[in-house]
């Protein structure tokens, strides 16, 4: 049985160490989705109910963690090893790896005798666990579980995504260039991997030369591609993609795998995983251009880690959510690939629960222990506490919040009621100007009550206006959706106003590249507008075009939006760990409309845009400090980052907390010279 004893350090506010002993169980305990109590459950389920997906985990230790127990069978875990990274082709690797795939055969056999029908088996596990992906309905999982094989049955869990200035932001320039007494590196000879909605390889992010003009060397050999590049995958392990010589590799992005059970190819149509692939170790491009609908805009960007190669791993479904099934091969298989560090900017608002029982969570502690660093977002569920869920909440893996970096799109509105002096209010946007024009209320206009208040889709009859710029509250609705629905209804213009004080400061304003000239405004800033046509009953606005600001002032403000602390799954555990830029992101994106068509880029905020930047920081510290263990990096980025962050009101010396921040917002230049490590034990 696998028997892992967790020994964890956390700082909170200052140098304050929490140690938490965690032993694995000897029974199987109840979770929303862990089947257990064997005898219990074979009285409540229903023989009849129909088939879904469960992970079925086996006793045996992965390969990522096996220390050398049995006979004849010599350990793979690195620490016992004295190595800093697991060798899944080494001799010991195979030997073992021989042993888990009968372990696994025969679990699989005994499994179909005990249902009475051969198991159609998706999925096999066994870099991280060991156990198979089958479908079965609850009478079967429950008679599963019942074997002595078995550890834990699991249904299926489905995830969804979490969803250019940053790495200044957070001195990786200072990495790169080698300031002080650091070597300098870019992420040369590190691979990052991209679990998430695929990637598009036409973007230049992924070419093979930089517009630094630096030419990546592939770690595998030139030519030598994984998954569907790779032409010795014509029968491919269970649930992937087949090799597909449509989809371009080369010696950037040398490996990208899909899953039948996600998507026939793992093109990215979706656009996050692209534009969280190129956040973490894309290419410098210059003069990348984002078209909205009113204007056009240019920046020269680049990943964290520019010069690391990078392997996709497609876990998602197009336009839909990520089954747990593919996400656990993509784990699987990343170990086996050897990359030195994931980008997961994938969860769920719920927690947990017992990381112990499962499937997920084992998966992510054998990939540290493999000596894989691993970055994930904290979530989009906040300004409220106890709101991160997961996998950011289990104790083995880096949980990123969100904040805002040096560049703005700043965009105003001066409004005038011909009487009293105008008033100017600031927001942000990505559109043209427009103006003068009448301001008026969404709320005044038929059907009237919250669906106008709110600017519903489709709630406006064309003509409801006559150009006026339209006032929507946010909330429910998207927040381009809304600028949508006015345009529709003939507004000519848009003001999204936050409608609460709380979680209505600077930190909650988006930068969206809206379909009409749009502002948006702080709860604060509403109130103001209220009071000023307020005086008169009426008054014009002028909306300016966005202007392109950098400067600090814009910086280190956390994102309301970000999820927040406490720990619901395990108090004791500080979450998030760090935080990092995930507002206002400018990186690739998808091929055109849906992913038909010439490659894109896109600024898009939450924490899946905020975690990459902190996977690209293990990158560049993996490069820099090859023996660093993964605990190591993080403590690096803990004890050193920069806890002056300010909530997300944005006002000094408001600073945000531990829930907030975590250990605060990382600090390369100082992460790469820390002196004081941690390891877990």
């Amino acid at each position: 049985m696998y028997k892992p004893v967790l020994k964890w350090i956390f700082l909170l506010t200052g140098l304050l160490l929490i140690t938490t002993t965690v032993m694995a169980k000897t029974a199987v305990t109840t979770t929303n989705d862990v089947m257990s109590s064997k005898a219990d459950l074979l009285t409540q389920i229903d023989a009849d109910s129909e088939r879904t997906t469960y992970i079925v985990v086996l006793y045996d230790t992965p390969l990522a963690s096996y220390r050398g127990d049995l006979p004849g069978l010599a350990a793979t875990h690195p620490a016992t090893r004295g190595e800093a990274k697991l060798d899944a082709k080494s001799a010991d690797s195979q030997a073992y790896l021989t042993y888990l795939d009968a372990q696994r055969t025969a679990a699989i056999t005994e499994a179909s005798q005990t249902v009475g029908r051969p198991l159609d088996i998706q999925y096999e596990y066994k870099a991280t666990i060991n156990g198979f992906a089958t479908m079965m309905n609850n009478t079967e999982a429950a008679a599963v579980q019942a074997l002595d094989s078995v550890w834990f049955v699991e249904e299926e869990k489905i995830s969804t995504p979490m969803t250019d200035a940053g790495p200044d932001w957070i001195n990786a320039d200072d990495i790169w260039a080698g300031v002080g007494t650091l070597s300098g590196t870019y992420g040369e000879g590190i691979i990052v991997g991209i679990i998430d909605t695929g990637i598009d390889p036409w973007n230049p992010s992924f070419a093979t030369t930089g517009d630094d003009a630096y030419t990546h060397t592939n770690p595998l050999g030139s030519g030598n591609y994984l998954g569907v590049c790779d032409p010795a995958n014509v029968v491919p392990p269970p649930g992937a993609v087949a090799y597909d010589p449509t989809f371009p590799c080369n010696d950037k992005l040398i490996g990208v795998w899909g899953y039948i059970a996600s998507n026939a190819s793992p093109r990215d149509t979706d656009g996050h995983g692209s534009h969280t692939a190129s956040t973490a170790a894309g290419n410098f491009v210059n003069d990348t251009n984002i078209t909205t609908p009113t204007d056009v805009y240019t920046a020269t960007i680049s990943g964290v880690a520019p010069h690391a190669n990078i392997i996709a791993y497609d876990g998602c479904i197009d336009d839909g959510g990520c089954p747990g099934a593919s996400l656990n091969a993509a784990r699987d298989q990343a170990l086996m690939d050897g990359v030195d560090a994931i980008n997961y900017s994938i969860g769920s608002s719920a927690p947990t629960g017992d990381p112990w029982s499962d499937s997920e969570s084992l998966q992510w502690l054998a990939l540290r222990d493999a000596g894989v660093f691993v970055s994930t977002s904290a979530g989009n569920s906040g300004p409220g506490s106890e709101t991160i869920g997961s996998p950011g909440d289990i104790p083995w893996i880096t949980t990123v919040g969100a904040n805002s970096h040096a560049r703005a799109f700043l965009t105003s509105i001066i409004l005038d009621n011909g009487v009293d002096t105008p008033v100017m209010l600031d927001g942000f946007a990505m559109t043209s100007g427009y103006g003068p024009a009448p301001v008026v209320y969404a709320a005044d206009y038929p059907p009237f009550g919250d669906d106008a208040r709110l600017c519903a889709d489709g709630v406006f009859a064309p003509g409801t206006f006559s150009g006026e710029i339209v006032v929507c509250e946010r909330g429910i609705y998207g927040r381009v959706d809304k600028g949508q629905t006015v345009l529709d209804g003939g507004a000519g213009g848009y003001i999204l106003a936050q409608p609460e004080a709380e979680g209505g400061g600077p930190g909650s304003l988006a930068t969206d590249p809206h379909v009409l000239p749009a502002i948006h405004i702080t709860y604060d800033d509403y109130m103001a507008l209220q009071n000023y046509v307020g005086l008169t009953g009426s008054a014009n606005g002028t909306i300016s075009g966005a202007t392109q600001d950098v400067d600090a002032v814009h910086g280190d403000i956390m994102a309301a939006f970000s999820s927040r602390g406490p720990n619901r799954s395990i108090p004791d555990i500080i979450v998030p760990s760090v935080t990092a830029p995930g507002r206002a992101i400018w990186a690739a994106y998808h091929q055109g409309d849906g992913g038909d068509g010439d490659f894109t880029f896109n600024v898009i905020q939450g924490t899946s845009m905020s975690s990459p930047h902190v996977a690209g920081a293990g990158a560049l510290m993996k490069a820099l400090h090859p023996t660093w263990t993964p605990a190591e990096i993080q403590s690096a980025l803990m004890t050193t980052g920069r806890i002056t962050v300010l909530n997300d009101d944005g006002i000094e010396p408001t600073t945000a907390n531990v829930f907030d921040i975590g250990s605060g917002h990382i600090d390369l230049a100082k992460a790469g010279l820390a002196a004081l490590l941690f390891d877990e034990t």
